[in-house]
C-alpha cells in the first residue's frame, strides 16, 4: 500500500489516460536515450498530454537536457515552453519514480540511462505491468550485436514482448534502413514495434531541443517520434 497526493493510504493506479507511462533504455551509451525520451515526452506534451506529461532523469549521470530544452521555473519540477515537467531522480528506483509521477497525476518517460538488465526484474513486475518498455539502439552492427543480451533476457522474463525498439541513427553518412529491416525479421512477433529514426541536423549539433529548435525538425523526425508515441497508447 502506498500514499497517494492526498496522503490517503491505498494503492497507486496510473491516471486515466489513452498514453501508458514509459521507460526507456540504451543499449549502449551515446545511442539518443536521453534525447529520444525527451523528445517524447515533448511530443506528448504538445499533442495530448500538456503539462501531465513529465519526463523523468533517472539515467544516473549528469545530463544536459534540461539546458537543452531551456525549462524554467521551480528546481524541483522545471517546465519546458510546451509544458513538459522535468524531473530529476537519478537514484531512485524505476518503480519509485513511476509511482511517484502517478500521485500527481503525471504520466511520464523515464530514462533509465543503458541500465536495460539493471532496470529489467523492475519491468517485469506487476507494479509496472501498465508501463511500455523502450529499447534505443545504434544502427551498426556491432551495437546490435552488443545488443544480443539485452534482448534475450528481455525475451526471457516476458518484457520483450511488450517493448518498441528504437533504432536511433547519429551519423548522417548511415542508412538504418538496411539494419531496421533486418531487425524487424529478427524480432518479428517478439516485440511490439520497430521505429527508424533517421538522422536529424538539427539533434546532430548537439546544442538546443527547446521548441523553436524543434520546429526546425524534418518532418520525418517528427513522423518516427509520432509513431513512437502511437506505440505506446493504450489499444
Amino acid at each position: 500500500m502506498s500514499e497517494d497526493a492526498q496522503g490517503q493510504a491505498g494503492p497507486i493506479h496510473p491516471p486515466d489516460t489513452a498514453e501508458r507511462s514509459v521507460v526507456v533504455c540504451g543499449t549502449a551509451g551515446g545511442v539518443g536515450t536521453s534525447v529520444v525520451s525527451a523528445l517524447l515526452a515533448e511530443y506528448r506534451a504538445g499533442t495530448s498530454l500538456g503539462g501531465a506529461s513529465w519526463w523523468v532523469d533517472a539515467a544516473g549521470n549528469d545530463g544536459d537536457i534540461h539546458q537543452r530544452l531551456r525549462a524554467t521555473g521551480d528546481q524541483t519540477l522545471l517546465r519546458t515552453a510546451l509544458g513538459t515537467g522535468l524531473l530529476p531522480a537519478p537514484e531512485a528506483a524505476v518503480s519509485d519514480i513511476v509511482l511517484h509521477t502517478w500521485r500527481f497525476g503525471a504520466v511520464p518517460v523515464v530514462d533509465a540511462g543503458t541500465r536495460p538488465l539493471t532496470v529489467l526484474p523492475e519491468l517485469e513486475s506487476d507494479e509496472l505491468g501498465s508501463v511500455t518498455p523502450v529499447l534505443i539502439v545504434g544502427p551498426r552492427p556491432d551495437l546490435l550485436n552488443r545488443s544480443r543480451e539485452i534482448f534475450t533476457e528481455w525475451d526471457h522474463a516476458g518484457v520483450l514482448a511488450k517493448t518498441i525498439i528504437v533504432i536511433c541513427c547519429q551519423v548522417p553518412t548511415l542508412n538504418h534502413q538496411a539494419l531496421t529491416q533486418m531487425l524487424i525479421d529478427a524480432v518479428s512477433g517478439k516485440v511490439a514495434g520497430v521505429v527508424g529514426l533517421d538522422y536529424e541536423p538539427v539533434l546532430g549539433e548537439g546544442t538546443a531541443l527547446d521548441k523553436d529548435s524543434q520546429q526546425r525538425f524534418s518532418s520525418r523526425t517528427w513522423e518516427s517520434i509520432g509513431r513512437l508515441s502511437a506505440g505506446t497508447r493504450r489499444a
